[in-house]
């Protein structure tokens, strides 16, 4: 398995030093700070309405995961790990097993930059090691940005929920797996990403 929960990795990204890693139950406090660091616009996209803090209950469900059911990376600046900048969330459906709903969510500073590709690319890896075969999606309808996203990984449809919300639904194919294991070798080069594991 290539992203278990010992995986871990540095980068160099757009002049910045990097880390993602599985995420552990100590994140709780970067994720705290990491609101501050989101606009209203990118909380109300993620959390659907005006969100100031976590309580204790959320924080817990966030960050004290198992990595089958529930799976999570954290992406942190090297220098400054004290705030936490990216995640990438995946939950298995309790009634429909080999589907999950996939939420990411990145700080301001590093949106629209390429980031939330490479967390996709991870995410599509995750679910197939779990054996799921479907990624849910639920966005807000003038959350263009999580859109043009989804479509690069597959062929998605999509249908309006209560309260307009839109779910996007893509199925996992082995050429997406291979192209996101071929883009994961190569961006991490010389590091190793392959089935062996890190």
């Amino acid at each position: 398995m290539i992203l278990g929960l010992d995986f871990k990795r540095e980068f160099h990204w757009r002049g910045t030093d990097l880390r993602v890693g599985f995420l552990l139950p100590e994140a709780r406090v970067k994720i705290s700070a990491g609101i501050a660091h989101m606009s209203r616009e990118t909380i109300r996209h993620r959390f659907f309405g005006i969100k100031n803090g976590f309580t204790e209950r959320e924080l817990k469900h966030l960050t004290e995961i198992d990595g089958y059911h529930h799976f999570a990376l954290g992406v942190e600046e090297v220098h400054n790990p004290e705030r936490g900048i990216a995640v990438m969330r995946m939950v298995r459906d309790d009634l429909t097993p080999k589907e999950a709903e996939v939420a990411l969510l990145l700080i301001d500073d590093y949106q629209r930059v390429g980031l939330g590709t490479l967390l996709m690319h991870f995410c599509l890896i995750a679910a197939a090691e779990r054996g799921i075969e479907t990624l849910r999606f639920t966005y807000l309808p003038d959350n263009t940005g999580i859109v043009k996203l989804i479509k690069r990984f597959g062929n998605p449809k999509a249908e309006i929920l209560a309260s307009d919300y839109v779910q996007m639904k893509i199925t996992i194919e082995k050429t997406q797996i291979d192209e996101s294991l071929k883009a994961l070798k190569e961006f991490f080069a010389p590091a190793s990403i392959d089935s062996r594991g890190p």
